[in-house]
């Protein structure tokens, strides 16, 4: 009796043993998985490359799930295999490596306590429904979306239609091309060159009337006193004016002609959009993710910015964007469409935040901009609450608030502000 007493104790204990071991074994390499796949970044000079990089953080030998975010396509809930498409594979991986660089700049250079306790993210590739803020997902025959990124806020879902809560998910749409003259822009760089391209026409005829004007008064006063003059100066004067005309007249068909005539968006593969996103969700905790506005926009542009390491957001990657992409260096006067929806996606918020972080300084201009998303709401118009969460913010986080309120002032001012 004694002796089957102690094998039964024998037994559950090596019983017990095996069990730790195997539960220690499987939490060591839930910690540790690594995985080395290829992916696009970018070069010290912002030329786009593939590049072999190790994803970390992944509690997965087969996929692309990992602690912090999981990759799955279009409204499936599993996750993209590494043995999945290639071309799905590489999506997937590329957008999980940039996440996670987005997610340890958050938490590391700008000390966010609410990014290092944000739940695991679902990250939806090959997605192509509308979101629904009942529903989740619009119906698949609703205006399928290409060609852009969302990042969707948490949802409580629908029980009586058996439609369950949701988290915070950010979805990269596919790429698709699409004719020049079936997209709808709001052609806002058009529109300003062709003020320019007015003012400056303008300006040449005044110019070429008032040669035309001194030439033909020496012309008739030469032919009273019966000297000879050429008449070459007025035909070129009258010949430039033409040319001028000419080109401001026919400016857009001639634009059309030699312009590319297609466009498209690989949003997965464009390592600033997936930071863009990235910082949605990072400044969620002030800017609520409801809709598209100069300022929320031209924030997570700052961040992106600040995380790719460069004022220029989804430039010279045209195998993967066809668009301009955005550029915190160019110099634009504020105009008032830039407060309309339509025009959220300028480039005018994020140079103006680009440069105020210049003048203050790397990493006070950091710590400015993410101490402003508190001053402010995703509502916030450009000329009136942003300006006033700048300089209350400069009142509590610049060093010399007077000296520095009065630089980034002046700044605005030549900006038109």
């Amino acid at each position: 009796m004694q002796t089957r007493k102690t094998l039964r104790v024998y037994f559950n204990m090596k019983t017990k043993l095996i069990l730790l071991t195997l539960l220690f074994t499987n939490f060591t390499l839930a910690q540790s998985l690594e995985r080395r796949l290829e992916v696009v970044t970018r070069t010290e000079s912002n030329k786009p490359r593939v590049e072999e990089v190790v994803l970390t953080d992944l509690i997965s030998a087969e996929s692309f799930d990992g602690e912090y975010f999981k990759i799955v396509k279009g409204k499936s809930d599993e996750a993209i295999r590494f043995d999945d498409p290639e071309e799905l594979s590489f999506r997937a991986a590329t957008a999980y490596y940039h996440l996670t660089k987005a997610r340890t700049y958050f938490i590391q250079k700008v000390k966010s306590d609410y990014v290092a306790t944000l739940p695991k993210m679902v990250i939806r590739i090959e997605h192509t429904n509308q979101f629904s803020e009942l529903g989740h997902f619009a119906h698949d025959n609703l205006g399928p979306q290409f060609n852009n990124a969302l990042t969707v806020p948490a949802g409580k879902g629908l029980a009586s239609k058996g439609v369950k809560p949701w988290g915070m998910e950010i979805w990269f749409r596919p790429m698709k091309r699409v004719h020049l003259r079936d997209l709808k822009t709001n052609n806002l760089g058009n529109q300003e060159f062709q003020v320019l391209m007015s003012r400056f026409r303008n300006q040449i005829h005044m110019q070429s009337l008032q040669r035309f004007i001194t030439q033909l008064v020496i012309a008739v006063t030469a032919e009273a006193s019966g000297d000879i003059l050429t008449t070459d100066a007025l035909v070129r004067t009258v010949g430039a004016s033409l040319i001028m005309e000419a080109g401001y007249q026919f400016y857009e068909p001639i634009s059309k002609l030699f312009s590319r005539k297609w466009y498209w968006l690989d949003s997965a593969l464009v390592p600033e959009i997936i930071y863009h996103e990235y910082a949605h969700a990072a400044l969620s905790d002030q800017l609520v993710l409801s809709h598209s506005t100069a300022t929320i926009e031209g924030m997570a542009d700052f961040f992106a910015g600040q995380i790719a390491n460069s004022p220029k957001l989804a430039k010279k990657i045209k195998k993967y964007n066809t668009f301009n992409g955005k550029d915190a260096t160019k110099k634009q006067d504020y105009m008032l469409q830039f407060e309309a929806t339509e025009y959220a996606n300028t480039d005018f918020v994020f140079g103006m935040l680009w440069e105020i972080k210049n003048i203050l300084g790397q990493e006070q201009g950091e710590v400015f901009m993410y101490e402003l998303r508190k001053k402010i709401t995703t509502n916030a118009s450009i000329r009136g609450q942003l300006i006033e969460g700048i300089l209350t913010t400069c009142d509590e986080v610049c060093e010399t608030p007077f000296v520095d309120k009065l630089r980034i002032l002046k700044a605005l001012n030549l900006r038109g502000i």
